[in-house]
């Protein structure tokens, strides 16, 4: 416990011993420093925050630009419809010895004969 206060104390006693000279530089009142106009009277504050209406103490650089390459172009031709080959004619098949058509009749003594078909 001891040491944590001698610690705390050497630390309070580093930030405190810079702002005794900067005091005695004022002399309020003393002549001084200050020209002849009674020395320094600063108040003694501080501000930090934000600027308004002045750009910040640093340089600031401006973000990288990663250069991206387009995206490719992928032209795509249309399908080619091909008219499918109408189906082959069908034909009735007659045989003139029998007087009739292929299937009734399985066998024909002469040439069968193609005859197109009738719209039903």
């Amino acid at each position: 416990m001891r040491r944590v206060a001698a610690v705390s104390l050497f630390a309070v006693a580093l930030i405190l011993v810079p702002a005794v000279p900067s005091y005695a530089w004022g002399r309020a009142g003393h002549g001084g420093h200050g020209s002849g106009h009674h020395g320094f009277r600063g108040s003694g504050v501080v501000v930090v925050g934000p600027s308004f209406w002045w750009g910040p103490y640093w340089w600031d650089y401006p973000p990288p630009y990663y250069a991206y390459a387009p995206p490719p172009v992928i032209v795509q031709e249309s399908p080619v419809y091909v008219e499918p080959p109408a189906p082959p004619q069908s034909y009735w098949y007659y045989c003139p010895s029998t007087k009739a058509y292929y299937p009734s009749v399985q066998t024909c003594a002469e040439a069968w004969i193609k005859v197109p078909p009738r719209p039903r």
